[in-house]
């Protein structure tokens, strides 16, 4: 009874000491988006819009190795408007964003930590007026997004952070004889790491 108790005690101790404890956080999101707006034949009007806003967040804290805090969020936004008496005008707006984020704190006294950070961007604008065409299109696009990290642990913080803003925009006027197509394209890639030894 006495060797159950105390085998009993020495795992509590072990368990509470944090001889086996550790910190894990994970984020991703990914967004795929298009964008169009198009008038063909005749006298027409063609306007679209998306709009899209998100936001993740973690925080963990363990008394016998600290703390950690992940967040990450963006703001895509798309917007297309075209007006033509006739032919074919329009634009088309393609985006991608993808962000991801870890870290991890290790359960030894000086056990291993890692934090890392990547942010991907893709933005594409294609506007079009062929000849024969007369009227107008015009097209914008824009991102905002932003991640952080923070890491508390016994004798050590650390944080990162990281942040795009990216816009793209088009416009096009023109009459019957013009010829006219414009293309935006756009990539941003972002990545911070960071493990001590």
């Amino acid at each position: 009874m006495l060797r159950k108790t105390l085998l009993s005690a020495v795992v509590i101790l072990l368990l509470s000491s944090g001889a086996f404890a550790k910190i894990g956080q994970v984020q991703s999101f990914e967004i795929g988006a298009l964008n169009k707006a198009k008038v063909v034949g005749g006298f027409g009007m063609a306007s679209r819009r998306n709009y899209l806003e998100i936001g993740q967040r973690q925080m963990e804290r363990k008394a016998c190795l600290g703390s950690a805090a992940v967040k990450q969020g963006g703001i895509l936004t798309q917007h297309a408007r075209t007006r033509a008496r006739c032919g074919a005008i329009g634009v088309i707006q393609n985006a991608s964003v993808d962000g991801s984020q870890h870290q991890f704190i290790g359960g030894r006294r000086r056990g291993s930590h890692a934090q890392g950070q990547s942010l991907n961007l893709n933005l594409n604008t294609i506007a079009r007026k062929p000849k024969g065409g007369v009227g107008r299109t015009v097209g914008s696009q824009s991102f905002i997004g932003e991640q952080s990290q923070k890491q508390a642990t016994r004798g050590r913080f650390s944080t990162s952070s990281q942040f795009v803003q990216a816009e793209q925009g088009v416009k096009i006027i023109g009459g019957r004889c013009s010829n006219i197509v414009v293309k935006n394209n756009l990539d941003v890639t972002m990545f911070q790491g960071d493990t001590p030894p």
